[in-house]
């Protein structure tokens, strides 16, 4: 996709009203922090890739370049982060002191929302030196839900509300060098150069938004009454954003600079469902076609969301996860699954068309004080019965407030997302399944079989009844978790008879013996989304336990574990005439103090079911 050259040298627009982006700042390169190991697992929480264009291969670099004035600390964070710097703009020969307001708040005379710093020197001196997004850009849409039955409701004080949802978008993206490239109604359309100033503009404004003075015919409809328990308040904005690359050129009649491309419309769809950017030049051969593409994008995220969420692309989330902690207020990330967000149809000849579909994966963000805490509500915690002893009860959720979703609205789902993963009644089977069959040392071919192992998990995984859910993967490892064992058992078993018909593996490798499999089912004490990746995270001793069982086995075997507390008997488990199931051994595992009864399971072959049939007669 050919892109517009780097701006920087563009005389910026005279009208300041024009002059809406941080100023340009040297480039540097933002590397993609990788998730934490679990501590007793081994295991690094690693998340599915995200999505990819199906016709066109698009993995992007996880580490890209991005303009560093994004890494400053964000100015509405407390104490206990790290203070937002005092900058200095780069030319201000009348005067040496700047005002922290002028030096955070860049010039926007045309609006409400910063009308105090209009005129002001220091705002007007630093708005000759900013210039609009180019390159790798992060494009954001807004949408306010319910606003055409709000206008309809109390159009007096809709028009009050609008002012004050004007007011903190254009004060928020201000604050954090956001150019407003056209509005809609209530609609925002903006850009930021890093995907990180993007992010904190979104969670700003939604913690803004929440604590507004609402006109109280605002608060006496559905789509703005107040709700405590979902932390719910006035006007519920949908946020769909996506970062890559676009192209950009001054619009004739604004003045403003117009952004096209797969990513403006993957941005889109996010709100609605948005989707990412696309760089093949065979595709983008034109710049209609680019402008559809990187429209629908963007719009499809957009597309997706419920009033009140963030969402965003697996690619813009990832180039900023690492400063989340420090920089963004440590939101809540969710993990939604990869989703089908929209194809194109273009003519590659007389005859001929060729279609592309778009996927991503999409993360829903959420304000730390705003957020729904489930590991306070999910799981069981201890507490002491009637004759003294302690027992394991379930948490009461009901205490528990913030703001939770409904699935999120697209085409097509075609991952499993967070709230996919088991948890009712506090109890859970985890599945471990360690590679152990890849004998080269080869680090290409090595790299290449894991990939393929890769596919091979995560479509046996999607093809049980209920699907199987991916905790987390590190290098051939996977943490899964089932709502029941039986089903865990299915997928070991089928995971290791159809490896056969797998294509694709090079080098030495051992299919009969490629997997190590252990399961074990139980009460967990947590279960919530992953800081890093989004995904279900549990904690208790029922992780530790299932992946002793796991190297406890032999290679090419399927064994599940029984915890013999009191009342447990050694008999072996029942999962139906398919599976032939016997006791290996009894033994207490390593750092684990009570003894486990580890049982062997494999396919019952034809002949053996009916000799057993028989003799049970």
């Amino acid at each position: 996709m050919t892109t517009m050259a780097n701006n920087a040298g563009r005389r910026a627009p005279s009208d300041p009203r024009r002059a809406m982006q941080s100023q340009s700042m040297r480039q540097s390169s933002v590397p993609n922090m990788g998730a934490n190991a679990r501590g007793g697992r081994g295991l690094a929480a690693m998340g599915p890739g995200a999505g990819s264009q199906r016709t066109l291969h698009n993995s992007q670099s996880n580490s890209m370049r991005f303009s560093t004035s994004a890494t400053r600390n964000p100015p509405w964070f407390d104490a206990n982060n790290a203070q937002p710097r005092n900058e200095r703009p780069r030319e201000m020969p009348e005067h040496k002191e700047v005002n922290d307001d002028d030096d955070r708040t860049m010039l926007t005379m045309s609006t409400m929302a910063t009308r105090d710093q209009a005129f002001k020197r220091g705002a007007l001196n630093k708005a000759k030196h900013l210039v609009p997004p180019s390159g790798d850009v992060t494009i954001i849409y807004t949408d306010v839900q319910g606003s055409t039955s709000l206008w309809e409701s109390c159009p007096s004080d809709m028009k009050k509300a609008q002012d004050i949802h004007d007011d903190i978008m254009r004060k928020c993206y201000t604050n954090h060098g956001g150019y407003e490239i056209t509005t809609e109604g209530d609609a925002f359309n903006l850009a930021f150069q890093h995907p990180a100033d993007a992010l904190a503009f979104a969670l700003q404004a939604q913690i803004k938004l929440y604590k507004a003075n609402w006109p109280q015919g605002i608060l006496n409809h559905p789509d703005g009454k107040n709700d405590p328990n979902l932390k719910f308040r006035g006007f519920r904005v949908r946020f769909g954003i996506h970062h890559g690359p676009i192209n950009c050129q001054i619009h004739e009649a604004t003045g403003r600079m117009a952004y096209s491309g797969e990513g403006v419309k993957v941005a889109k769809v996010c709100s609605e469902l948005l989707g990412p950017v696309c760089t093949n030049p065979s595709f983008l051969c034109s710049l209609r076609h680019v402008h559809n593409a990187l429209t629908n994008i963007q719009k499809a995220v957009e597309g997706m969301c419920h009033g009140g969420q963030i969402l965003a692309t697996m690619e813009t989330w990832k180039a900023v996860s690492g400063m989340a902690e420090r920089y963004l207020g440590r939101p809540q990330i969710l993990d939604c699954g990869e989703h089908f967000l929209f194809e194109t149809t273009i003519q590659t000849g007389a005859q001929h068309t060729t279609t592309t579909r778009y996927t991503r994966r999409i993360i829903q963000l959420v304000p730390s004080e705003l957020a729904f805490d489930f590991f306070e509500a999910r799981g069981r915690q201890e507490a002491r019965a009637q004759d003294g002893k302690v027992v394991l009860q379930l948490k009461d959720a009901s205490s528990v407030k913030g703001r939770l979703f409904p699935p999120i609205i697209s085409k097509r789902q075609l991952t499993t997302s967070f709230l996919n993963a088991p948890y009712m009644n506090g109890r859970v089977t985890i599945c471990f399944v360690y590679t152990v069959g890849l004998r080269d040392d080869d680090p290409a071919r090595r790299a290449r079989n894991l990939g393929v192992l890769g596919k091979h998990v995560r479509g046996r995984l999607l093809g049980m009844k209920p699907p199987g859910y991916e905790c987390q993967e590190d290098k051939g490892c996977w943490m899964l978790a089932f709502d029941r064992m039986v089903n865990a058992v299915f997928f070991g078993l089928q995971l290791k008879t159809a490896l056969n018909g797998v294509k694709g593996l090079v080098g030495n490798v051992d299919v009969n013996n490629m997997f190590k499999v252990g399961i074990l089912s139980g009460p967990f004490t947590s279960m919530g989304p992953h800081k890093t990746t989004g995904m279900a995270d549990y904690f208790g001793p029922i992780v530790n336990r299932a992946a002793r069982v796991a190297s406890n086995c032999k290679p090419g075997q399927v064994c599940v574990g029984t915890v013999l507390s009191p009342g447990v008997t050694t008999d072996p488990p029942d999962f139906g005439p398919q599976v032939s199931v016997r006791l290996q051994e009894i033994k207490k595992l390593k750092g684990i103090t009570i003894d486990v009864a580890i049982f062997d399971c494999s396919v019952r072959r034809a002949g053996n079911r009916q000799r057993e049939a028989k003799g049970n007669k």
